[in-house]
């Protein structure tokens, strides 16, 4: 099995085989010892494991979103660039200072993913101290800085729901469960990690993931949602570090739990009040 992006394990009640063994006296008296076997309930550990995709498939994932991008297109489903287009024309979904504030942190982005690459071009082994603690905090500050503005757009974020461009993220998403997810069952007899989904192509993956959901079978009840949210947080920041995926995870466990009051904290408020007063300033 290749390099992993993540492993977790659930934990199934199974009914296993044990031995054990007891002494009993026969009928002549004499002391003997016997073996048995009976069945117990126990809690059995599944691995879950989310390969690192090879070159290949990152090209198959690529294709993906292209056909699914073209396909919604010529549906008439607009593209979030179409879509912010129409409405700047109007001014009706993103103010000029909404813009320059986004444009700022975008760039700041950038610039820090830009850092990133040129230090992850270094060869693991090759990096000195100082190289590995700028990459850990590049990889913190971009995740922050992913979030804000995320935050900064929830605004209007159910707009781009509906486009072009997020039906072909969440498809190339769902080709990375689908393609990415194995499981290791002792229980089973498998000594070695087998595919969650069934199926040779990504068509019969996905439906045999329906026929999974539909029968409400334990792997997919009790892992396929952590799977999404690991890839999803992979495939849009590139981070594979554990520390970071694990934050990403218990963030949005606090979001889901405060769905019902959605409040913006102080650190989020100065957050944007500092980037509109450097916007103010240039």
């Amino acid at each position: 099995m290749s390099k992993s992006i993540y492993t977790f394990t659930i934990n199934k009640v199974a009914k296993v085989s044990e031995k054990r063994s007891e002494k009993y006296t026969d009928k002549e008296g004499n002391e003997k010892e016997r073996t048995i076997t009976e069945e117990v309930e126990k809690n059995i550990p599944i691995e879950i494991l989310i390969k690192k995709p090879n070159r290949r498939q990152l090209q198959e994932a690529d294709m993906v979103f292209s056909v699914e991008m073209s396909r919604c297109i010529k549906a008439g489903i607009l593209t979030k660039n179409m879509l912010l287009n129409k409405y700047t024309d109007t001014g009706g979904l993103v103010s000029r200072e909404d813009n320059k504030v986004l444009n700022k942190a975008k760039d700041n982005l950038e610039s820090l993913e830009r850092n990133l690459v040129t230090l992850l071009a270094i060869p693991e082994e090759k990096r000195n101290e100082e190289e590995k603690e700028e990459i850990s905090n590049l990889e913190s500050d971009i995740f922050g800085l992913r979030r804000k503005i995320i935050e900064s757009q929830v605004s209007y974020l159910d707009l781009f729901n509906h486009t072009a461009d997020t039906k072909a993220q969440n498809r190339i998403v769902l080709w990375y469960v689908l393609n990415l997810s194995f499981f290791k069952d002792p229980a089973s007899g498998h000594k070695d990690f087998m595919p969650i989904f069934e199926g040779d192509t990504f068509e019969e993956k996905e439906a045999f993931s329906y026929e999974l959901e539909e029968r409400e079978d334990f792997l997919f009840v009790n892992a396929y949602d952590k799977i999404a949210k690991v890839l999803s947080f992979w495939y849009f920041t590139g981070i594979t570090d554990v520390e970071l995926i694990e934050q990403s995870l218990k963030e949005q466990e606090k979001e889901n739990e405060e769905l019902l009051e959605p409040e913006l904290d102080q650190e989020d408020g100065d957050f944007e009040k500092d980037m509109i007063e450097e916007v103010k300033e240039e």
